[in-house]
């Protein structure tokens, strides 16, 4: 039975190959056994370690005498040595143990591990006994291939129901963040036994640097053991305080450079109460931290200089008409800029005379910060200066900027006149020269004043003085002779500035007086972030203002043509109604923009009504106002051809496709103009208009002569055609030329001849607005508040001009504080004739293409 006994059927010795495998799971369940014996010391012996840092990382040998700590030393190590101490009994174990381990993680009956061991007794040479024998032998080691140790199981959770070791271990973590940089001198004063008394080595000692509140930074925390050996650099912002904060009496800090001891900074506290000192960084220096005399830590600090602000003017200052200055300026700082300001003065001379003794202060404009959180980037202001005594003098500007760190920043010092209101009426103009040096210079020009009035006093004839006016200077001769300080004098100077507004301008200064304090009120409520409410009721001021000063100004001008007023009054309804929702929907520097816009709108108004007082550029004007007409009419002409030719395709196509015929609609009254007749008389308004112009000097435009050929070839295309259909009533404004040009009809082809006559149009009206631009009459056009070119070019409702190329993202759309608002009512547009069912279904499925790409 060798071959049956002993070995399988591959020639392999199975006895043999289950005693290999069975030393190596004995191998792996001895590992198991030493570390299930070994863990249990070292994890109590852990949980004393994380109990005695914990004690020290709490201070608990801060407050124990000498005695104290020895003795919690000697405690906690007498305790890790008894937790310890199993690991000196440690044996390896026994084949017997790692073979029970084994049995017991195998799980299977008659202890395979163990019974691999046992041997045959004394049987003779009985084969059935070996073959017995040989086959409990190969099952045997089937069971030992299929045993599998299992991990360590320490019995930890027996050892320790409550999990304390656990509870150690969280202390000690909670007490490493109190202790923060202090846990190694903390530690180590559990083993500072010197002296009687408690331990001076682990001393609290907080150190950190406050920056200023302007710079927004937090407080620079210093860790003394960086400060150690070579010591620590450290960097702040100039005006920083250093604070050191130690037990009374156990810390000693000396500084160098410009460390500068806080007034008040150190606190007076009893006992050993921990104290502060604290110093203010005025510049670059060092402070050294001592204990017992002997310094143990070092800290060079170097500081960061805030710096002036600085203020430049990016453009030149511009004087508007009605007499203010716009400023636009750039402010720079570090750190944000406070507040900003215009500062003139007389210009200094070079002679030994002391300059002239002005009887009120030169201006200061306070100017506006940009909206950035830190009121650094550019920014413009407009202030009326018309009104202030030095308005009309020499002067020298400096802009002056005030930084949140207090420090001061000043531009170059420009020279310019200031701005002033310009009077026409001679009388009035020599008031306002007579006041301004009486104010510049009283002195030396009190005497010439009075020569002044006496001479406007002797004939009031020749000077065309009213009555009023001629009492008032002799109150002023009076006043200035009786004067006795410089009360007196500024009280004369206000009365000459007032009869020089009478003269100038009756009663509609006040109006305007009146629209200039309710656009301030309404910018000062922006700044300031008032209510939506107050907002609309300072526009409703404002509004209401603004309809009072154009009353005056037509008022004045009488001849004006009777279609330009109401012109004016909707480019201002709209330009109100934008700020009111701009500033409603929380875009305060959009409205702020917005009402720059509308101040300048007014202050040209007055010199275009002026430039229009001319019967040549009243002709100029009223012929733009034709022109305007000519392209609404033309536009609508198109949209109603367009419209006919669509409801006669949809009634010759529905017989073919077998519905039934459409109703057709009432037929054109016999007093009603033909679509012919309609093109015809545009045309000939176009001449007329042509001829007009060139008898006032302008040059003809090829796009007109261009809009005259296509408007006559359309009229050819209208004539004989079908005029079945009338006019179901205007549109308020066709859609552009990709409509156009869908049959081949008469009506059809005259769609696009409109088109193109309509371009035309456009065209001859920009080289229009060129040649008034160039010969010096555009500012009677610019002057009305609007875009140059925006009545003639014919813009689409994003702002851009048809056929310049553009994209969909570039042109005015892409910014602006209007932009929303327009798209806003581009969107409604479509919308509201993509919803009637009476436009051609052609139109409708435009319509949805450009909804859908919205």
């Amino acid at each position: 039975m060798e071959s049956g006994e002993a070995k399988d059927r591959s020639g392999r010795d199975p006895q043999r190959g289950a005693g290999a495998a069975l030393d190596a799971l004995a191998r792996r369940a001895e590992a198991v056994l030493v570390f299930e014996r070994i863990w249990p010391p070292l994890a109590w012996s852990g949980a004393l370690v994380a109990l005695f840092l914990a004690a020290s990382w709490l201070g608990l040998w801060l407050a124990v005498p000498r005695a104290g700590r020895i003795a919690g030393v000697a405690l906690f190590a007498a305790l890790l040595v008894g937790a310890l101490a199993p690991l000196a009994r440690l044996r390896r174990p026994t084949r017997r143990e790692t073979l029970a381990r084994l049995d017991r993680d195998a799980r299977a009956p008659h202890r395979p591990a163990a019974s691999l061991a046992d041997r045959l007794a004394a049987h003779g040479d009985d084969p059935t006994t070996n073959a017995l024998w040989a086959l409990h032998r190969r099952r045997l080691a089937q069971q030992i291939a299929s045993i599998a140790p299992a991990l360590p199981s320490p019995r930890m959770a027996w050892r320790d129901p409550r999990a304390l070791r656990f509870g150690a271990l969280v202390l000690a973590l909670s007490a490493a963040i109190v202790a923060g940089p202090e846990r190694y001198a903390r530690l180590a004063a559990a083993f500072d036994w010197r002296g009687g008394g408690n331990a001076v080595a682990a001393a609290r000692l907080d150190a950190w640097i406050d920056p200023p509140t302007y710079t927004g930074k937090p407080p620079i925390l210093i860790d003394v053991a960086a400060g150690r050996g070579a010591g620590q650099k450290l960097v702040a912002p100039q005006g920083s305080i250093l604070v050191v904060r130690a037990e009374a009496g156990e810390i000693e800090t000396r500084v160098e450079g410009a460390l500068k001891p806080l007034a008040g900074g150190q606190a007076a506290t009893a006992g050993n109460a921990p104290v502060e000192s604290r110093w203010t960084i005025a510049g670059d220096g060092a402070f050294t931290l001592l204990r017992e005399g002997s310094p143990f830590a070092r800290f060079a600090i170097a500081s960061i200089a805030g710096g002036a602000p600085t203020i430049t003017l990016v453009d030149p200052p511009q004087a508007n008409v009605s007499g203010s200055l716009t400023l636009h300026y750039a402010l720079a700082d570090r750190y944000g800029v406070a507040n900003a300001e215009a500062d003139f003065s007389r210009p200094g001379g070079e002679g030994s005379s002391p300059p002239p003794r002005p009887l009120i202060a030169a201006p200061t404009l306070p100017l506006q910060l940009p909206s950035t959180a830190s009121g650094v980037g550019e920014a413009s202001t407009t202030s009326d200066l018309s009104e202030h005594p030095w308005a009309g003098a020499e002067v020298m500007m400096t802009l002056k900027a005030t930084g949140l760190s207090g420090a001061t920043g000043a531009s170059a010092p420009i020279t310019l006149t200031l701005p002033q209101r310009e009077f026409r009426n001679p009388l009035a103009r020599a008031l306002v020269e007579q006041r301004r040096g009486l104010i510049l210079d009283p002195d030396h020009d009190r005497p010439h004043l009075a020569e002044a009035i006496a001479a406007l006093l002797i004939a009031p004839d020749v000077f065309q003085t009213p009555a009023g006016v001629y009492l008032g200077l002799r109150a002023a001769q009076a006043r200035l002779a009786q004067a006795r300080g410089d009360a007196d004098l500024v009280a004369v100077a206000d009365l000459l500035w007032a009869m020089a507004v009478q003269i100038e301008d009756g009663d509609s200064s006040q109006a305007q007086r009146d629209l200039r304090a309710a656009e301030e009120k309404l910018r000062e409520a922006l700044k300031r972030g008032a209510s939506d409410a107050e907002i609309r009721e300072l526009t409703k001021e404002l509004r209401a203002a603004a309809e009072r000063y154009m009353r005056d100004l037509a008022a004045q001008d009488p001849g004006t043509e009777p279609d330009v007023q109401p012109m004016e009054e909707k480019d201002l309804e709209s330009l109100l109604d934008r700020f009111e929702d701009t500033a409603r929907n929380g875009a305060r520097q959009d409205a702020e923009a917005m009402l720059d816009q509308l101040q300048n709108m007014f202050e040209n108004m007055r010199s275009a009504r002026d430039a229009e007082a001319d019967p040549a550029m009243r002709e100029m004007r009223k012929q733009l106002g034709e022109l305007e007409k000519l392209l609404r009419d033309q536009q609508a002409l198109r949209d109603e051809t367009f419209r006919r030719d669509q409801r006669e395709r949809m009634r010759r196509e529905a017989p073919q496709q077998g519905g039934a015929p459409p109703q057709a609609s009432q037929s054109p009254s016999p007093d009603e103009p033909t679509l012919e007749e309609r093109q015809r008389e545009l045309r000939d308004r176009l001449a007329e208009m042509q001829r007009r112009l060139k008898s006032l000097g302008m040059k003809g435009e090829k796009g007109f002569d261009d809009a005259q050929g296509d408007m006559k070839e359309a009229e050819g295309d209208l004539k004989g055609d079908g005029q079945g259909e009338s006019a179901q009533g205007q549109d308020d404004q066709g859609l552009d030329g990709d409509l156009s040009g869908m049959g081949q009809t008469g009506k059809g082809r005259a769609v696009d001849a409109q088109g193109r006559a309509l371009q035309a149009l456009k065209d001859g009206a920009q080289g229009l607005q060129q040649q008034m631009q160039g010969g010096g009459g555009g500012r009677g056009f610019m002057a009305r508040g609007r875009r140059p070119g925006d009545m003639q070019r014919g813009r689409d409702p994003l702002g851009r001009e048809p056929g310049d190329g553009r994209g969909a993202l570039e042109g005015s759309l892409n910014g602006g504080a209007d932009v929303a608002e327009r798209a806003r009512r581009v969107l409604e547009e479509l919308r509201r004739r993509l919803s009637d069912p009476n436009r051609p279904s052609e139109e409708r499925d435009y319509l949805e293409r450009l909804l859908k790409r919205d």
